[in-house]
């Protein structure tokens, strides 16, 4: 029995300290991305701030209840699938305002911003891997770090469409595209999550 405590505290050490550092990196790349985001005047980046911000909420709602009932932690999951979907409703409302306004955006940009946010993305999937099976809570961590990882490597595609075509068209669309991914993984965590309250 003592074992088994001892087992579960070194996991949940080991996945409060990974959290921490991604959290730092997470809060980091929202600050760079919605400054960039914003003078690039490109959607894509602006959708994919929003994501680290999600993240980074994120982070901080899960070191606060990763000790605690698995009831509490099912509803801080639920919490934070909610907060993805309305962030990639906003991502979706700000593409659509740009591409109405026919903002092109600064390609450059979107190519070194995107470059460095899938770095950091990379490095934070990586980390949370081990734990993303524990609970329905580690799960939507990961799954937040994995798919801005696949929304980077878009934004970089779009850097280069944008570049070629001379269109504004690639950032709609993977603005479009990082909003598909939030919304589904939201829905995929609320079911994990369901089947946790059930138990």
């Amino acid at each position: 029995m003592s074992e088994c405590h001892t087992h579960d505290h070194d996991h949940i050490t080991h996945d409060r300290r990974m959290l921490w550092v991604v959290l730092v990196l997470n809060l980091v790349m929202f600050v760079i991305e919605l400054w960039q985001g914003i003078i690039a005047d490109s959607s894509a980046l602006l959708a994919d701030s929003m994501d680290f911000f999600s993240d980074s909420l994120s982070y901080i709602i899960t070191l606060y209840v990763i000790q605690k009932h698995i009831h509490i932690r099912a509803k801080a999951a639920l919490f934070k699938a909610t907060l993805m979907l309305v962030l990639a409703g906003l991502a979706l409302m700000q593409g659509v305002h740009n591409l109405t306004s026919e903002t092109m955006p600064v390609y450059s940009t979107m190519g070194w911003v995107g470059a460095l946010a899938l770095i950091v993305n990379v490095v934070s999937a990586f980390l949370l891997y081990s734990s993303r099976g524990r609970d329905s809570n580690m799960q939507s961590v990961w799954l937040c770090s994995r798919n801005d990882a696949f929304a980077n490597i878009m934004i970089l595609a779009a850097a280069f469409l944008v570049y070629a075509t001379n269109s504004m068209w690639p950032d709609f669309l993977v603005a479009l595209g990082i909003a598909w991914l939030g919304g589904s993984s939201a829905l995929k965590i609320i079911k994990h999550a369901k089947s946790e309250l059930r138990s």
